[in-house]
């Protein structure tokens, strides 16, 4: 073996060891969360599939019309059968999706001559709480993306709350989505069904429950296109953040003191555009809510609302104390700007305004039901536990 070549199998070795110990690292940090709770095993997840065949042709019906598009039933269960799972407390129906989105944030990277060092174990918890997070290796070059199943869970509503409402029309050719604020808000005002999920959205979450509050809910054709792409987008942004913070080796040192830390709002800043130019890389423009960033925009003022009613719960208002290691959120939304320089002016205005458009939607349904939780913490309503989640 030649020189350079004994320097590659070296460093691919090295790559190999230290992916490894990523794996091992998060199979101690599913370990510390996993107390209370059971994951169901490759087999018994198979077995659900058998028993719920009819429900899952409902559910591709219902979502995509009679042609559905996709995996068919034979192809899904096949996915899941060859989902790699690294450790005992691995599902393989979170492994799937976890992988899918991480597949496509490294091919991209790779197609973009990004270097992903020795690389990230990627994988969930079952906590509760909505968390994505990235965790550097010790003595290694590798990290932990991490995913909650509360912010797994948290996306999936999101997506569903926010595509039903929303207006749409759809004919042969097309569906076109209205998401003009006063026809948006009209829209949830004038249906209990839609503020009740609004409320139990951010009430439950904040409460700690959120996971387990919600029933199935199918979201209907053409509804359903706006809530794949939504869902898709929001994931995928969120996981290609804690890729940027990988890849740009964030976090690596010591905090003495009280206050800001400027460096590290700036690396949030970092990763969101990062993590947008790449949604929008992989999304392509035939996706406007990967393309605006909207989507980026949703699970942020959403997180931001949940943040504000566990503060209501916890003290009886939603006054929060001012962050230290991450931006506000208008402020994060604001530098997303930034990102559409390249972009034609026409594509300039009508991102940011699909993006305030977003924004404002969010705003005016959390002020409509906040005082239904300032109530719930006149009654006694306090949350799961009295930590506080804003950083």
């Amino acid at each position: 073996m030649e020189e350079g070549e004994e320097e590659l199998a070296n460093k691919e070795s090295t790559r190999r060891e230290e992916l490894e110990a990523a794996h091992d690292y998060r199979r101690q940090l599913q370990e510390r969360s996993a107390e209370g709770y059971e994951v169901a095993g490759k087999e018994a997840r198979l077995r659900w599939v058998d028993d719920h065949r009819e429900l899952l042709a409902d559910i591709a019906t219902t979502s995509w019309g009679p042609e559905p598009t996709g995996l068919g039933f034979a192809e899904f269960k096949k996915e899941l059968d060859g989902t790699p799972l690294f450790t005992p407390h691995d599902d393989p129906l979170t492994q799937s999706l976890i992988a899918m989105l991480c597949e496509e944030v490294e091919n991209a990277c790779r197609d973009l001559g990004i270097p992903l060092r020795s690389g990230i174990a990627s994988g969930s918890t079952p906590a509760l709480q909505i968390n994505a997070e990235r965790y550097s290796v010790p003595l290694t070059e590798a990290s932990v993306l991490s995913l909650s199943s509360g912010f797994i869970t948290f996306c999936s509503h999101v997506s569903k709350v926010f595509s039903l409402s929303v207006l749409h029309e759809a004919d042969d050719h097309e569906i076109r989505v209205s998401c003009n604020p006063k026809l948006v808000i009209a829209k949830i005002g004038a249906s209990e069904d839609l503020k009740g999920y609004w409320t139990r959205l951010f009430g439950a979450y904040a409460f700690g429950s959120g996971p387990l509050e919600f029933e199935h809910r199918l979201v209907s054709y053409p509804a359903s296109v706006t809530r794949i792409r939504l869902l898709q987008s929001m994931e995928r942004f969120s996981v290609a953040h804690e890729y940027a913070h990988h890849i740009a080796d964030h976090g690596r040192r010591e905090i003495i003191g009280a206050g800001k830390d400027p460096e590290a709002i700036g690396e949030e800043f970092e990763a969101d555009l990062f993590a947008l130019s790449l949604d929008r890389y992989i999304g392509t423009w035939s996706n406007p809510f990967s393309a605006s960033g909207a989507a980026a925009v949703l699970p942020l003022k959403c997180l931001e609302c949940v943040n504000r009613v566990r503060r209501v719960f916890l003290t009886g208002d939603d006054v929060a104390p001012p962050r230290t290691t991450h931006p506000e959120t208008e402020d994060r939304i604001a530098a997303f700007d930034g990102s559409d320089e390249l972009a034609p002016d026409h594509a300039k205005r009508s991102f940011k305004a699909m993006r305030e458009d977003f924004s404002v939607i969010v705003d005016e349904v959390y002020k409509r039901v906040r005082p239904i939780y300032v109530e719930m913490h006149k009654q006694g309503l306090r949350p799961l536990d009295s930590t506080e989640w804003l950083p």
